[in-house]
This record gives structure tokens, sequence and C-alpha cells, in this order.
């Protein structure tokens, strides 16, 4: 289309800059800057298309993240189970149908015997039995992995009960440093025990563990939580007889952290008290 100079009438090309007859400059022409529906539907694509590529890249690194960590608490928990497998054998297999030792100790041993073998027995108060002296992990004969300490329980100046209270791990609450994994730790830890028991009694006489179907993630939170969606204990518990000892294997959960106990019950004397 002729492009008229303003200043003499003179039209000149489309794409002049100057008049063709009297030199003076010409007006340029104004760009169509709306962009065409083709164009803007290309550029729509493209971001859509872009967008969808980043969605997808963090979903990816998502499952990712998740399938790692997953597997690292699995290698944790597999490493629990099998790592103090040779002391807990050494330890708890001196446990007998006919004979009760573990630790130095016997049943029917007086208070004077247990001061013999563990001078710095203490006092205690556990709940669980008429009354007690507390033996700290240090002190222990063998110094078992995560036993926080030993609870024995004295009735009418006899043992008749050993009691362990284990943690994720004993050095790290003295010194209330962060533990990763504590929780897997525990649970491996316990595995680990139930393991060495089956080996060394037998079958358990007791078997109740209404998680064992869940996923690690799952029986892990239901446990520490303290109750199933049914309102019912979701401890997990195992019991064996061997002669006349009764040994309860115990974790279970209060809502803000787990438990792991250990028991070793004379039969005689704890039947005739009544378990509390």
């Amino acid at each position: 289309m002729p492009k008229p100079c303003k200043a003499c009438g003179t039209e000149n090309r489309d794409e002049a800059k100057f008049c063709r007859s009297c030199g003076a400059p010409l007006k340029k022409k104004k760009e169509n800057r709306m962009r065409t529906k083709e164009q803007q539907d290309k550029i729509k694509k493209f971001w859509t298309g872009l967008g969808i590529i980043f969605a997808l890249a963090a979903a990816t690194g998502y499952v990712v993240v998740q399938k790692v960590e997953f597997y690292g608490k699995v290698n944790v928990l597999k490493k629990y189970i099998a790592k103090y497998e040779n002391v807990d054998d050494r330890v708890f297999g001196t446990v007998k149908p006919a004979e009760f030792t573990l630790e130095s100790l016997w049943w029917n041993m007086s208070p004077a015997d247990i001061k013999m073998v563990y001078p710095y027995a203490a006092a205690g108060n556990d709940p669980d039995f008429v009354s007690s002296f507390t033996v700290v992990q240090n002190d222990m004969k063998v110094k078992i992995p995560h036993a926080n300490f030993m609870s024995l329980g004295v009735a009418d100046g006899r043992l008749y009960a050993v009691k362990f209270e284990f943690g994720a791990t004993e050095e790290a609450q003295r010194q209330q440093l962060k533990v990763p994994h504590k929780e897997i730790i525990m649970y491996g830890r316990f595995r680990g025990l139930l393991k060495v028991f089956r080996e060394v009694y037998g079958d358990p006489v007791i078997e109740k563990n209404d998680v064992k179907s869940m996923d690690l993630t799952g029986r892990i939170k239901t446990v520490k939580k303290g109750v199933l969606k049914s309102g019912a204990p979701s401890n997990i518990y195992y019991a064996w007889i061997v002669g006349r000892t009764k040994v309860e294997l115990v974790l279970f959960g209060n809502g803000k952290k787990m438990h792991l106990t250990l028991r070793f019950l004379y039969l005689p004397v704890w039947e005739k008290i009544g378990e509390k």
C-alpha cells in the first residue's frame, strides 16, 4: 500500500523511510503487536506442556525420595534384627526348663545375695512387683544392647522376677541426642529378640500381633499410638513357658513413644501373688 508524504503529498513505497520527492522522513507504519490466535495457542500449549513436565518431574522425585527413605528404613530394620543375635543368644540362652540362670541371678536368691552380685543395685519402685531393685546397664554382667536398666522383683525376701526396659540407644538418651530412625531401631531390637527366643525357647504359647499384616510404617505408627481402630490395645505380646519360668516380650506405645519390655517371671510365686 502506497505511503503518502505529509510534507508534499507524494506517494511512496510502503517500505520507504524518506520521501522520494522532498526527502522528508516518512512516518513509520504501526506494527500489529497483537498476537494471532494461532500464536497464542502455541504459547499456551508450550507453557501447559512445560507445567506438566515440571509436575511429572516433581511427582517422580517425590516417589524416588519416598522409596529411598523406605528402603533406608528396611535396611536399618534388617541391621538391628541381626546385629545383636550372638549377644542375645549368649545371655538369654541360659534360661533352661530345669534351671533359671540369667545375669548371675537365680530364682529365690535373697536381697543379700543380689547385693553380692550387684553391689550398686538400688531400691526401686517398680509398680509391677511387690518390691524391687534397679540395676543400670553399666552394672550388668553383660551390657545387653539397648537395655537401659534391669528391674529385680522381690517378694517375701526372694527374687521372683527380672525385667528389662529397652531404649532406642541408651548412650544417646543419656546425652539427649536425636537418634535417626529410633523407632525402627526399637522395632528391629524387638524383632531380633523375638527371633532368638523362637530359636532358644521354641514356639510361644501366647501370641498377640494385630499389626503384622500392616506395612512397616503402619505397624510402627499403630503400635506407637497404643490403640487399634477398633479401640483395642495395639501392643504386640509374645509369651513362652520355660519350665517354671514365664518369658514375656512386649512392644507397646502410649501415643508419644514406643516401649520394649522383657520380663522373666518365676511362676510358683508370680501365680500366687497374682499379676498386677
